[in-house]
Formats: structure tokens, sequence, C-alpha cells
């Protein structure tokens, strides 16, 4: 019923998806894009699997810790432009079955790296801001263990902080995965700043679509999270956990790509 509703309508699939149930069909999007090309799916989840397994090892964890977070967001870009760009359902499907990692990497490994070195940038920006605020309330001096205990004092404030900023990461995602280039995708970054940004967040329909959103992420996480705990003790294999959290972690990877997109283009119509 859900895809031939679309097929029958003439307007674009984000739309359609939005009119009727769009939580659900957030997950039904995110779901078909991970079912409609196993091969896609299976060579994807094994590289990611073994670049987060490969970051466990010290000497090279940083290394490999970079490249699955840029791989990462190469598979964001490409299901969240895919979703955005499609036409119809029968586009959307025709693109997943298209897919290939070799291309996704060659269109846009530089955009993501180009997000990556944003975050870096604007996360030490973030740890120097809070130690000359550590210091300057005097929390942070030469005792040992002085920033970590200025780190809980000031623990609730960039809770707090962190909270309002994760309001707007939709559409920070969003403009993130719409970006072409190293130099777009620093800067989307950044848009976590714009006005623009802010002042669309302001609208009812966003508010009540990222608030139902992210409260069945947080649930489904906790959920599976619960079970995969379960599982690995029952199993007495910390590996195995590790591992299906890993899948986990690219699940969700894929349903915040759709959500982001569907956050987008709730705004885009006022």
């Amino acid at each position: 019923m859900y895809k031939n509703s679309i097929q029958k309508s003439d307007i674009r699939l984000i739309d359609e998806a939005l009119s009727v149930e769009p939580i659900k069909n957030t997950f039904r999007l995110g779901w078909e894009f991970i079912t409609l090309n196993q091969k896609f799916t299976l060579t994807a989840m094994i590289i990611f699997v073994a670049l987060n397994l490969f970051g466990i090892i010290p000497i090279a964890s940083l290394i490999f810790m970079v490249l699955s977070t840029i791989f990462g967001l190469v598979i964001q870009i490409h299901v969240g432009k895919t979703f955005y760009e499609s036409q119809d359902i029968k586009s959307y499907i025709n693109e997943i079955k298209e897919s290939s990692i070799d291309t996704l990497l060659t269109q846009h490994v530089a955009t993501a790296f180009g997000v990556y070195m944003g975050w870096i940038v604007l996360s030490l920006v973030g740890v120097i801001l809070f130690g000359l605020v550590g210091s300057s309330m005097g929390l942070i001096n030469q005792q040992p263990y002085s920033f970590f205990n200025a780190f809980f004092i000031l623990g609730y404030p960039i809770l707090i902080i962190a909270l309002i900023l994760s309001y707007v990461q939709p559409l920070v995602q969003a403009n993130i995965i719409m970006a072409n280039g190293i130099k777009e995708g620093f800067n989307a970054v950044f848009t976590l700043f714009s006005i623009d940004v802010w002042r669309s967040s302001f609208q009812s329909s966003y508010f009540k679509y990222v608030s139902i959103f992210g409260l069945f992420i947080i649930l489904l996480i906790f959920f599976f999270s619960f079970i995969i705990g379960l599982l690995t003790n029952l199993s007495g294999l910390p590996i195995i956990g590790n591992i299906l959290m890993i899948i986990l972690m690219y699940i969700f990877t894929i349903m915040i790509a759709i959500g982001s997109m569907m956050a987008k283009r709730r705004v885009e119509e006022f």
C-alpha cells in the first residue's frame, strides 16, 4: 500500500513519505536501503566492522578511527542524497540496487574528509573554550586531574548546551549530506551556528518530527543495546557484542541520514 501510493503520485518520494506516517516511513525507507541491495549492505557492513575492530589495536587505533568515521560519513551522504533526490519509489529502488562501494568512495570521500576536518576543528575550539572557562573560574590549575575535575563541575552546563545543539543537528546533518567537495563539507559543519538553521528549527512541524523521531531512536538504541548486552553475557564472548554494536551503529547511520533529510524537507515546505 505504501509503495503503490508513492508510485501513483507525481510528487517527490520524500514529500509522499512526509504526508502520511512520516516516522514509520523514515524507518521503512531506511530499512529498504539496507535490504534491497544485500551485496552492497554486506560489503559495507564488513568494511565498517573491520575498520572499527582494527580501531581497538592501540598502535593503529587513531588511523582506523579516522577511516571508520569517514567511511560512515560516505555511507550517510550517499543514503541521504539518494533518498532526497529520488522522484518516486521506483527511482529510489533503482538507485539502491545500482549502489556500489567503489562508486561511493569516488564520489563522496572528499566531502566526508572535509566534514571530518570540520568536526575536528569545531571540537578543538570547544576544548580551548572549555579550558579558558575552567581556568578563569580557577577550576584548572597545576594540580593533577584538575582538568577532569573541571569537566565534572561544568558537566551540567555542557550537557545542556549539547542537548540544545543536538536539536538542530538533523538540519546540520542534512547540509552535510547535500555538500559537495572538501570545502563545502567543511563549511557545512559550521551551519550549526547559522541563523537560518536555527530559525527553521523553530517551526512547529520540525519540532514535532524531530522530537518523535529522536525519541524513537533513543528507545531503539536502549532496547537493542540491552539485547546485545544480554546476548554477550550469555555467550561469554565480548567480541560478539562488539560486532553487533558496530552493525547497530551502521543501521542507525542510515536511519539518521533518512531522518535528517525528512527534517530538512519539513522546513522547506514553509
